[in-house]
């Protein structure tokens, strides 16, 4: 007896549409995780970018407020004066420069008594950009409990179309 087995070779429609659901599955699940992936790297590289602006915005104001004897932070128009004197070699009052910081929209501005002469005369005209994508910028002196100095309190706020950003820094001033 001659009995010829049948040759299935290949695989079955039924095994193939598993084979291919499964294969969607797994796909679909990739390129999800690489979605994410791309998503969490572009809002990471634009908190940094805030994160590189606030650190050199606070820096400027930081070197100029150390040196200054004197700020004076006006919270309602959100602008602050710094105000530096140069003293001659007896002592008196050789020089007074103004160093002027303010937002204007979503960026902060800087210029010195070279370009204005009081606050009031701030413009969109010879102004220097400092900081941009600010969503707040605050400024208070307060004075120190133990010395009596005074010390400049900065929060900026920083926000952009993909991420946002806080930071504060208290300044010392030396030259009080």
């Amino acid at each position: 007896m001659n009995v010829k087995k049948a040759n299935h070779e290949g695989f079955s429609l039924t095994e193939l549409i598993i084979a291919m659901a499964i294969t969607s599955i797994v796909m679909f699940s990739v390129v999800g995780l690489i979605g994410y992936g791309s998503r969490s790297m572009n809002i990471t590289q634009a908190k940094v970018a805030l994160q590189d602006q606030a650190k050199d915005g606070l820096n400027h104001i930081s070197a100029y407020a150390m040196e200054a004897d004197k700020a004076d932070a006006d919270a309602a128009n959100k602008i602050l004066v710094l105000t530096q004197t140069q003293y001659a070699d007896g002592g008196t009052p050789d020089s007074v420069k103004l160093f002027f910081y303010w937002q204007d929209g979503n960026a902060i501005y800087f210029a010195d008594s070279s370009v204005f002469a009081d606050k009031s005369a701030l413009t969109a005209d010879k102004k220097y950009l400092l900081v941009e994508d600010v969503d707040d910028f605050q400024c208070e002196v307060k004075e120190d409990e133990n010395t009596g100095k005074k010390i400049l309190h900065i929060d900026i706020k920083m926000k952009d179309d993909i991420s946002e950003f806080d930071c504060s820094k208290d300044i010392f001033m030396r030259n009080q």
